[in-house]
């Protein structure tokens, strides 16, 4: 990843207020002279790289900015993906986050009136097996009724009527 800016700061002020070769001050500091290099260009292109400025950070990326990277980055291979990334101060991952994100964000989720309707329609299911389980008895009920009766004939034979 990227530099953070308090080092460009120092780094910048030293090579512009010291006497000292670029290539001693990107030695001390750890990096590379093409890297020091790139910073004094963008410096004298705008005569101020906004050194002052904080850095922007994965969480200040607005909705739209953060739907413009996917957009930009869905084609590119990882290597060209990774080289966006580090040039905007962002990780692939913060990409694949966002883009779980956006995903999550287009399916719909259960509102309030949405789940009230759930629950009523939970409870109608409820009393609607609750009263099928009533009448499977009940018609067992009476088999077994139907059935006691065909035996008791058989056993006394059929009632006489009077």
């Amino acid at each position: 990843m990227g530099y953070s800016m308090e080092m460009r700061q120092s780094v910048l002020k030293k090579v512009l207020l010291s006497h000292k070769p670029q290539h001693e001050i990107a030695k001390e500091a750890g990096i590379a002279r093409s890297t020091l290099s790139y910073w004094l260009k963008h410096y004298s292109k705008s005569g101020d790289i906004k050194l002052d400025t904080k850095e922007k950070r994965p969480l200040d990326w607005a909705g739209s900015e953060r739907i413009e990277a996917l957009i930009k980055t869905g084609s590119m291979s990882d290597v060209e993906r990774v080289t966006w990334c580090r040039k905007n101060g962002i990780f692939p991952h913060h990409l694949d986050q966002w883009k779980k994100d956006a995903v999550s964000s287009a399916v719909p989720r259960l509102t309030r009136e949405n789940s009230d309707e759930t629950r009523h329609l939970k409870k109608e299911i409820a009393a609607l097996k609750k009263e099928l389980l009533r009448k499977d008895k009940a018609l067992a009920e009476t088999a077994a009724l139907l059935v006691l009766k065909k035996k008791a004939n058989s056993i006394w034979g059929e009632p006489e009527d009077d």
